[in-house]
């Protein structure tokens, strides 16, 4: 049976492959791409001067993107609409950022028109191409002379828009593309290369490159080479976020491709250190290839081989997170929080409990982190230390109070790291030992992967303080796990100050 061609609706398919990217901030960065390409080819060719600036203005029907790079005449235009999919920019000597021949259907995610207004060079007359959804047709002709550009550069104007990109919870919302563009062109916006403007409601958002004070992490892994091509190397830029809402992106040729690890579930990476949130950076590896609309990478061989070299960068990089995250930690502790951290320590640290598991904030502190760069060899980074009396694991713990989103039922849990006392819970008190009991609670629940453990301490706790309620000290004091109430004073009673009292002299008259 011979081969047929695979037919279709063409209009339909083109408007399909334009909303590949997911999100319209996605889409609408396309053009900055495009923007940044053909102004590094005009750096190369010595055809500009100062930095490639492009404008956005939103209004209600339309948005207008204009830049200063040079444009495309009418056979590059009819090349890029005759070749979808297969790229003009591929084997360029120049790094360029588009890579699919796709960017010029991005405005089907935003709006069903779009117009090109495309100027070349001085001397060269303004091109006019129109697009629209759900065609496989366009326009071109020479732009009459009140649409013409005086200077060279493009702009694009989308109308039939979806949405309206004036209204503040809009995904189009100025201030949403402010931040959308700092973080996806981040590099290109430090080193003075790209300049961008948004203009909604006569307000202008400056895009600025993103002002990071946060300690430098992983400054070893600057750039790593892959242990199977050395040619090929990727650099790193990390900090820590004491916050845990950070996030790590893995970027092509300075634009982030997958924004966020941890929501990347693949090699679980989605679950490692990169995606904590408590690791704010950026991975920048050109030698990947990106998928369609740059969603994400090609699983390739390169890739397997980028993961291997992320995993072994880990134990080097938790280490240093997990350092600053206890001095963070210990800045915030109060005094009865430290104490009862350390009593919980020291009795877990007894033979009785040598079996347990115990929480990574409960062990020995490790040494100070070493770090390897990787050599050609292939030497494996950043190895955890694992000689006696140290010990491997997660991230240390913290001990804090606050009221339980789900009521007063439980007296405490573990979440991030942190063990949390509940201060809804009838039987909660803020002091040393009963915040010593609440961290030993968890520990020994953190042994028990069935999750009865917690439940059956949870009755334990519960049956502890009514015996204590009704025996006024009970069992629970006499061991020293609690102490003596002071009875509380009447609301609105002044306190009483103890003075000392003169001892009398008593004189016996005879």
């Amino acid at each position: 049976m011979g081969k047929k061609k695979i037919q279709g609706n063409w209009g339909v398919l083109l408007s399909y492959v334009g909303k590949l990217y997911g999100n319209p901030s996605n889409a609408i960065k396309e053009y900055i791409s495009n923007a940044l390409d053909e102004w590094m080819k005009a750096k190369e060719r010595g055809d500009v001067d100062g930095p490639c600036k492009v404008v956005y203005s939103l209004e209600k029907d339309r948005i207008t993107i204009d830049y200063n790079s040079p444009g495309m005449d009418e056979k590059e235009f009819k090349n890029a609409l005759n070749r979808v999919a297969e790229s003009i920019k591929v084997g360029s000597k120049v790094p360029q950022i588009g890579q699919l021949g796709i960017g010029i259907f991005a405005f089907n995610q935003v709006g069903s028109t779009c117009a090109f207004y495309s100027k070349k060079a001085h001397g060269k007359p303004t091109i006019k191409v129109v697009l629209m959804s759900n065609s496989d047709e366009y326009e071109i002709d020479t732009a009459i002379k009140r649409e013409s550009r005086q200077d060279p550069g493009m702009t694009v104007v989308i109308t039939r828009l979806h949405q309206d990109p004036t209204k503040p919870r809009g995904s189009l919302a100025p201030h949403l593309l402010q931040r959308a563009f700092a973080e996806k062109f981040h590099s290109y916006l430090a080193q003075g290369i790209l300049k961008t403007e948004i203009n909604c409601n006569g307000k202008v958002y400056e895009v600025k490159p993103l002002d990071i004070i946060l300690p430098k992490v992983g400054e070893a892994f600057k750039e790593v080479h892959l242990y199977s091509d050395w040619q090929k190397k990727f650099n790193c830029q990390f900090w820590f976020d004491p916050s845990g809402k950070s996030r790590v992106s893995i970027r092509h040729t300075g634009v982030s491709i997958i924004e966020d690890m941890k929501n990347y579930p693949s090699y679980g990476l989605e679950n490692s250190i990169y995606a904590s949130g408590f690791l704010k950076g950026y991975i920048d590896a050109d030698f990947l290839k990106p998928l369609p609309a740059r969603t994400s990478f090609e699983e390739n061989d390169d890739w397997l081989h980028f993961v291997v070299e992320l995993e072994k960068m880990m134990p080097s990089v938790e280490d240093e997170v997990e350092e600053l995250r206890r001095k963070e930690e210990e800045k915030k502790l109060t005094e009865v929080q430290k104490q009862a951290l350390k009593v919980a320590r020291e009795i877990l640290d007894q033979d009785q409990f040598k079996d347990l598991e115990l929480l990574a904030g409960l062990r020995r502190r490790r040494s100070p982190a070493t770090h390897h760069r990787t050599q050609k060899t292939g030497r494996k980074t950043g190895g955890r230390s694992t000689t006696a009396g140290e010990h491997p694991g997660g991230l240390r713990i913290a001990y804090e109070e606050k009221q339980f989103e789900e009521g007063p039922a439980k007296h405490s849990r573990f979440v991030s790291g942190i063990v949390q006392a509940n201060e809804l819970n009838p039987d909660f008190r803020q002091d040393i030992d009963y915040g010593a009991l609440m961290i030993g609670k968890e520990a020994i629940a953190y042994n028990d992967t069935s999750g009865a453990a917690d439940y059956y301490l949870e009755k334990l706790l519960s049956f502890l303080f009514q015996v204590e309620s009704r025996t006024q000290g009970g069992s629970a004091r006499q061991v020293g796990l609690i102490k003596p109430k002071e009875a509380k004073r009447p609301r609105g009673q002044p306190r009483k100050h103890k003075s000392r009292k003169s001892p009398q002299l008593k004189l016996t008259l005879s």
